[in-house]
């Protein structure tokens, strides 16, 4: 049976991986005779030669490289096991990977400003995408947390809603409808409609909830976008309101006045149902959950 320990697969790994024994020591913070000696006892241990010694050139023989993916598997497993029990004696520490729908951005940083004053030693990455790549996220487990608009089916989750999210009809503050007491959906269709691309969240509810045509061939693939084209005159639009409230309020855009807007949909904190979400994530999923 071959024996062999961790300090000795930490050594044989940092020289492997630095090329050397003298760099390995300083990382490993240990003695050059030190690192030495735990390979050397390695190499006894398995009863077969783990280097060839060119000069000052080392490299790993066939059963070193053999040893050498071990003691990569082994270290990560270890190191793993560190992150998640040093989590677990301070939850309030960790890193939290969070994938947002761009409509969702602004309200979710300040969120995550709020969460980050009750947690000052957390550390957090957030990307902010369109629902393809939230998709992507969800289905490969990429992130700890996604904040999304409806939840897909076809994957296993568990989400929870959190916050309405009403969509509404934008206009150019000169658009001749606002001067009208009532509007159709048929008013609409006489103008430029303007959406996002075809399997965004928000063109499948606006399809859904209207019927509505889309009758050109602008589809844009940012709601800041859409925004712009809408002040510039170029169409009507459809967002969240939550995307558009400063707008609103400085009268750069007005909103429409037509039923069965707005659709009242909600926003969904989710991750996938197989991912065992740290301390951190936890907490921050029910931070949002009571916050808003």
């Amino acid at each position: 049976m071959i024996n062999y320990t961790l300090k000795q697969l930490y050594s044989f790994e940092a020289v492997v991986r630095l090329g050397g024994f003298t760099s390995a020591s300083k990382e490993l913070h240990i003695t050059q005779p030190a690192v030495y000696m735990q390979v050397q006892q390695l190499q006894k241990n398995i009863g077969a030669k783990l280097f060839n010694i060119n000069g000052k050139k080392i490299t790993p023989t066939f059963i070193g490289n053999k040893i050498y993916e071990t003691a990569v598997r082994a270290i990560n497993v270890v190191e793993n096991s560190k992150l998640e029990i040093d989590q677990s004696l301070n939850p309030d520490s960790g890193h939290l990977q969070i994938a947002v729908a761009t409509t969702a951005n602004s309200f979710v940083s300040r969120l995550l400003s709020k969460f980050k004053k009750e947690y000052p030693k957390m550390t957090f990455y957030i990307d902010v995408t369109n629902r393809h790549a939230l998709l992507d996220n969800l289905k490969n487990n990429n992130a700890d947390l996604v904040i999304m608009g409806e939840p897909p089916k076809n994957i296993p989750l568990i989400s929870s809603a959190f916050m309405k999210n009403p969509l509404i009809v934008i206009v150019h503050p000169d658009n001749e409808l606002l001067t009208k007491k009532k509007i159709s959906i048929k008013d609409l269709n006489k103008e430029t409609l303007l959406t996002r691309e075809i399997g965004s969240g928000t063109r499948i509810t606006v399809e859904r909830f209207t019927g509505l045509d889309f009758n050109s061939d602008i589809q844009i693939n940012s709601n800041e976008a859409i925004v712009e084209a809408v002040q510039a005159g170029l169409g009507i639009g459809f967002v969240s309101k939550h995307f558009v409230n400063l707008q609103l309020k400085n009268n750069i855009i007005k909103q429409l006045d037509v039923a069965p807007f707005p659709i009242i949909r909600q926003w969904h904190i989710v991750h996938h149902a197989e991912a065992e979400l740290s301390p951190i994530a936890r907490r921050f999923k029910q931070f949002v959950i009571d916050n808003t």
